[in-house]
Protein backbone atom coordinates (compact mmCIF):
# COMPACT_ATOMS: atom_id res chain seq x y z
CA UNK A 1 0.00 0.00 0.00
CA UNK A 2 1.23 3.64 -0.98
CA UNK A 3 1.41 5.61 1.63
CA UNK A 4 -0.67 8.69 1.23
CA UNK A 5 -3.54 6.90 0.67
CA UNK A 6 -6.87 6.40 2.29
CA UNK A 7 -6.36 2.60 2.87
CA UNK A 8 -2.75 3.19 4.31
CA UNK A 9 -4.33 6.02 7.26
CA UNK A 10 -7.07 3.20 7.56
CA UNK A 11 -4.45 0.70 8.62
CA UNK A 12 -2.26 2.77 10.20
CA UNK A 13 -4.99 4.00 12.49
CA UNK A 14 -5.71 0.26 13.25
CA UNK A 15 -2.52 -0.29 14.42
CA UNK A 16 -2.17 2.94 16.46
CA UNK A 17 -5.46 2.00 18.11
CA UNK A 18 -7.05 5.10 16.76
CA UNK A 19 -10.34 6.16 15.06
CA UNK A 20 -10.15 5.31 11.22
CA UNK A 21 -10.18 9.03 9.59
CA UNK A 22 -13.48 10.22 7.42
CA UNK A 23 -13.08 9.08 4.00
CA UNK A 24 -14.51 12.54 3.19
CA UNK A 25 -12.44 14.56 5.43
CA UNK A 26 -9.14 12.75 4.30
CA UNK A 27 -9.83 13.36 0.04
CA UNK A 28 -10.36 17.22 1.56
CA UNK A 29 -6.93 16.96 3.24
CA UNK A 30 -5.47 15.24 0.17
CA UNK A 31 -6.88 17.80 -2.30
CA UNK A 32 -5.60 20.83 -0.02
CA UNK A 33 -2.28 19.50 0.36
CA UNK A 34 -2.39 18.97 -3.40
CA UNK A 35 -3.12 22.55 -4.33
CA UNK A 36 -0.51 23.83 -1.68
CA UNK A 37 2.00 22.16 -3.76
CA UNK A 38 1.10 23.27 -7.00
CA UNK A 39 0.89 26.51 -5.04
CA UNK A 40 4.30 26.57 -3.97
CA UNK A 41 5.64 24.96 -7.76
CA UNK A 42 4.16 27.75 -9.16
CA UNK A 43 5.74 30.24 -7.03
CA UNK A 44 8.83 28.97 -7.83
CA UNK A 45 8.46 28.76 -11.21
CA UNK A 46 7.53 32.33 -11.34
CA UNK A 47 10.61 32.75 -9.39
CA UNK A 48 13.11 31.20 -11.88
CA UNK A 49 11.05 33.55 -14.42
CA UNK A 50 11.94 36.49 -12.70
CA UNK A 51 15.83 35.61 -12.38
CA UNK A 52 16.00 34.71 -15.74
CA UNK A 53 13.57 38.29 -17.42
CA UNK A 54 16.45 39.91 -14.97
CA UNK A 55 19.56 37.97 -16.55
CA UNK A 56 18.14 38.85 -20.31
CA UNK A 57 17.83 42.50 -19.25
CA UNK A 58 21.36 42.28 -18.71
CA UNK A 59 22.33 40.56 -21.84
CA UNK A 60 20.37 42.79 -23.31
CA UNK A 61 22.34 45.95 -22.45
CA UNK A 62 25.64 44.04 -22.86
CA UNK A 63 24.43 43.45 -26.59
CA UNK A 64 23.50 47.16 -26.81
CA UNK A 65 26.63 48.26 -25.31
CA UNK A 66 28.53 46.06 -27.73
CA UNK A 67 26.57 47.50 -30.72
CA UNK A 68 27.02 50.78 -29.87
CA UNK A 69 30.96 50.41 -29.42
CA UNK A 70 31.28 48.89 -32.89
CA UNK A 71 29.30 51.97 -34.02
CA UNK A 72 32.03 54.16 -32.88
CA UNK A 73 34.88 51.36 -34.05
CA UNK A 74 33.16 52.04 -37.78
CA UNK A 75 33.30 55.83 -37.45
CA UNK A 76 37.01 55.66 -36.75
CA UNK A 77 37.64 53.42 -39.14
CA UNK A 78 35.82 55.80 -41.71
CA UNK A 79 37.63 58.52 -39.90
CA UNK A 80 41.13 56.56 -41.13
CA UNK A 81 40.36 56.03 -44.38
CA UNK A 82 39.62 59.11 -45.12
CA UNK A 83 42.42 60.97 -43.18
CA UNK A 84 45.28 58.46 -44.27
CA UNK A 85 43.52 56.19 -47.09
CA UNK A 86 44.26 59.82 -49.46
CA UNK A 87 48.40 59.65 -47.80
CA UNK A 88 48.58 56.00 -48.23
CA UNK A 89 47.72 56.40 -51.73
CA UNK A 90 50.30 59.15 -52.24
CA UNK A 91 52.97 57.51 -50.70
CA UNK A 92 52.02 54.08 -52.12
CA UNK A 93 52.42 53.04 -48.27
CA UNK A 94 52.53 48.88 -47.64
CA UNK A 95 53.12 47.50 -43.88
CA UNK A 96 55.98 45.05 -44.30
CA UNK A 97 53.84 42.46 -42.60
CA UNK A 98 50.46 42.23 -41.92
CA UNK A 99 49.24 41.42 -38.74
CA UNK A 100 47.47 38.50 -38.79
CA UNK A 101 43.83 38.75 -37.41
CA UNK A 102 42.58 35.16 -37.61
CA UNK A 103 41.39 35.58 -33.83
CA UNK A 104 37.35 35.20 -33.64
CA UNK A 105 35.15 36.85 -31.46
CA UNK A 106 32.08 35.63 -30.40
CA UNK A 107 29.62 37.85 -29.59
CA UNK A 108 27.03 35.62 -28.29
CA UNK A 109 26.61 35.32 -24.44
CA UNK A 110 27.45 31.97 -23.58
CA UNK A 111 24.56 31.97 -21.16
CA UNK A 112 22.11 32.23 -23.80
CA UNK A 113 21.71 28.34 -25.05
CA UNK A 114 21.24 28.11 -21.35
CA UNK A 115 18.95 30.28 -20.77
CA UNK A 116 16.46 28.92 -24.07
CA UNK A 117 16.87 25.57 -22.64
CA UNK A 118 16.09 26.68 -19.38
CA UNK A 119 12.87 28.87 -21.03
CA UNK A 120 12.05 25.75 -22.42
CA UNK A 121 12.45 23.28 -19.45
CA UNK A 122 10.29 25.94 -17.65
CA UNK A 123 7.44 25.89 -20.47
CA UNK A 124 7.24 22.02 -20.06
CA UNK A 125 6.82 22.24 -16.86
CA UNK A 126 4.22 24.64 -17.11
CA UNK A 127 2.54 22.49 -19.60
CA UNK A 128 2.49 19.55 -16.68
CA UNK A 129 0.90 22.32 -14.29
CA UNK A 130 -1.92 23.24 -16.62
CA UNK A 131 -2.84 19.86 -17.15
CA UNK A 132 -4.21 19.88 -13.51
CA UNK A 133 -7.37 21.69 -14.19
CA UNK A 134 -8.93 20.55 -10.50
CA UNK A 135 -6.94 23.94 -9.06
CA UNK A 136 -8.59 27.07 -10.51
CA UNK A 137 -5.51 29.18 -8.89
CA UNK A 138 -3.09 26.93 -10.77
CA UNK A 139 -4.80 28.13 -13.55
CA UNK A 140 -4.36 31.70 -13.29
CA UNK A 141 -0.76 31.42 -12.28
CA UNK A 142 -0.03 28.97 -14.88
CA UNK A 143 -1.36 31.20 -17.35
CA UNK A 144 0.79 34.51 -16.52
CA UNK A 145 3.37 32.03 -16.25
CA UNK A 146 2.65 31.87 -19.89
CA UNK A 147 2.26 35.54 -20.54
CA UNK A 148 5.75 36.19 -18.94
CA UNK A 149 7.71 32.89 -21.14
CA UNK A 150 6.08 34.57 -23.85
CA UNK A 151 7.47 37.81 -23.21
CA UNK A 152 10.95 36.13 -22.54
CA UNK A 153 10.63 34.48 -26.11
CA UNK A 154 10.10 37.86 -27.55
CA UNK A 155 13.43 39.19 -25.86
CA UNK A 156 15.40 36.34 -26.49
CA UNK A 157 14.71 36.83 -30.63
CA UNK A 158 15.79 40.37 -30.13
CA UNK A 159 18.68 39.67 -28.46
CA UNK A 160 19.34 36.83 -31.06
CA UNK A 161 19.38 39.77 -33.75
CA UNK A 162 21.52 42.27 -31.64
CA UNK A 163 24.01 39.36 -31.94
CA UNK A 164 23.65 38.48 -35.59
CA UNK A 165 24.05 42.48 -35.74
CA UNK A 166 26.72 42.42 -33.73
CA UNK A 167 28.90 39.27 -35.82
CA UNK A 168 28.15 40.99 -38.97
CA UNK A 169 29.43 44.13 -37.57
CA UNK A 170 32.43 42.49 -36.29
CA UNK A 171 32.97 40.66 -39.36
CA UNK A 172 32.69 43.62 -41.80
CA UNK A 173 35.27 45.75 -39.35
CA UNK A 174 37.53 43.35 -39.40
CA UNK A 175 37.51 42.78 -43.40
CA UNK A 176 38.06 46.74 -43.66
CA UNK A 177 40.74 46.58 -41.32
CA UNK A 178 42.46 44.08 -42.69
CA UNK A 179 42.16 45.80 -46.36
CA UNK A 180 43.86 49.17 -45.08
CA UNK A 181 46.26 46.79 -43.97
CA UNK A 182 47.34 45.60 -47.37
Amino acid sequence: MAEGTYEYECMRAELLGIDKPNREEFEEKMRLQKETEQEEQLTEQMKEVDLQDEQMQGAAGKMDELNNILSITQQRINKFKTACGSLTNLLKFRPGTPSDGNSTNDPTNGSEPNTINAALDTLDTMKDVQNASDVTVAKSAATDLGQKMTCQLDKLDSLLNKADNATYSMKHQTDQMKKMSK
